[in-house]
């Protein structure tokens, strides 16, 4: 797969994209870019997804604090996962915002691209006032000579799958549905820094401390099942409310690991929450709880 940023004329022959920023890469969103693979391969065409960085809504809306489900590095290498033959990362600048979403179509997809076809969710709007909805879209294809693919909703226990929702679900702490809408684990990446050392010298069960990008949304204070490299891993978000502290930390214990980490860039993969954040009387009841949170992500 390919990551093209700020596509020159001519670049790709006229290819199939699916269109959006695609945060999370959710059901939904996977909807979409798989329907533009298969066209892609039926018409023996090129495909492509266009993402846009920074997310539309931190130019429009900063005030907002918009935390991200994912990074670009993190979106491109789960949109590779899909099959998508390039992604086309699309900077989101105050200058694009203004545009009209024919200005767009006409610049980006038509003479810069030259899009054969475009696929977009049945809720897509691009340019100045989100007034480019599918069904204008569907009209400038006309006009330009590509055709326009709407995706309908992709429906989970009867709500539609998306990136708001998500975020609301992992910030309450219902990943059991958050993971289910998103079809992959929660991904947190970020370089192991050195911590206070409660883990090894206290709690006698060491920790990878990670320092995630401050854009990312991190979930819910709790203990959390992971992969990093294969390998399981206890993950801890919270405060450390036992020790009295008021940062919030993430930190991962890889099991049957004794290397070590710091300095390293790690993916943490969070596929189950164990459970919620407390404060335990005593150390000593701290570590007993660790040792039955580690027994039973081992048999998970």
């Amino acid at each position: 797969m390919k990551i093209i940023r700020h596509p020159s004329k001519g670049k790709l022959q006229r290819p199939v994209v699916a269109l959006g920023t695609f945060d999370g890469v959710h059901l939904g969103h996977r909807r979409v870019i798989e329907a533009a693979v298969s066209y892609a391969k039926k018409i023996g065409a090129h495909s492509a997804a266009i993402t846009f960085d920074p997310h539309p809504q931190e130019v429009i809306a900063p005030a907002r604090g918009l935390k991200l489900l994912t990074t670009l590095a993190e979106r491109e290498a789960l949109l590779a996962d899909l099959g998508i033959d390039s992604v086309i990362v699309s900077r989101f600048t105050s200058q694009l915002r203004k545009l009209s979403y024919r200005q767009y179509v006409e610049r980006y997809l038509v003479k810069k691209l030259g899009v054969r076809a475009v696929f977009v969710g049945y809720d897509y709007a691009l340019g100045k006032g989100r007034s480019g909805t599918a069904a204008a879209l569907k009209k400038l294809g006309e006009e330009f000579g590509f055709e326009v693919k709407v995706i309908p909703p992709v429906k989970v226990r009867g709500q539609i799958v998306k990136s708001g929702l998500i975020r609301e679900l992992l910030l309450k702490g219902d990943f059991k549905l958050a993971y289910t809408l998103l079809g992959h684990p929660y991904r947190l990446t970020g370089k192991v820094v050195k911590g206070k050392g409660i883990g090894a010298k206290i709690l006698a069960t060491p920790t990878a401390n990670l320092k995630p990008d401050p854009r990312k949304l991190i979930p819910a204070a709790g203990v959390y099942g992971g992969f990093t490299g294969g390998r399981k891993c206890a993950v801890n978000i919270g405060l450390q409310p036992t020790f009295g502290h008021n940062s919030q930390l993430v930190e991962a214990h890889l099991l049957n690991f004794n290397g070590r980490l710091l300095g390293r860039t790690l993916a943490l993969d969070l596929f189950s929450r164990l459970r919620p954040e407390r404060r335990f009387a005593s150390v000593a009841q701290l570590k007993v709880q660790i040792k039955k949170d580690i027994a039973r992500l081992r048999g998970m």
